[in-house]
């Protein structure tokens, strides 16, 4: 994985050298909504716009990772009550079963005997 990082790392800076050393003295006017920015380097402008992309990209992928949080801890919450509960029906007595067929056994007979 540390290759893969380095590799893909390394073919963005080779990149960002070809775009600025082609691009250096290529000046150009940048709008952005009521803005208009006259003569900004073409180089300057496509950094600054990766960097921003970049913010962008962290704080929605922050978010994600706040809200995964979030579920894993709610969902760790059920799991200890869910084993709470199977060592509550673990450690049930048998008899208290035994008890319940019969009564249904029981109910079962009483109701033949009545038909």
């Amino acid at each position: 994985m540390t290759f893969l990082v380095a590799l893909i790392s390394g073919i963005i800076i080779i990149l960002g050298i070809i775009i600025g050393t082609q691009n250096g003295n290529t000046l150009v006017t940048f709008h952005l909504l009521k803005w208009n920015f006259e003569d900004i380097s073409l180089t300057l402008l496509l950094i600054e716009s990766l960097l921003f992309g970049i913010v962008i990209a962290v704080i929605i992928a922050g978010i994600n990772q706040i809200k995964l949080r979030l579920q894993l801890r709610s969902l760790k919450i059920k799991n200890i009550k869910l084993e709470k509960e199977i060592k509550a029906i673990k450690n049930m007595p048998f008899e208290e079963e035994e008890e319940e067929v019969e009564e249904v056994e029981e109910a079962e007979e009483e109701k033949e005997e009545s038909e």
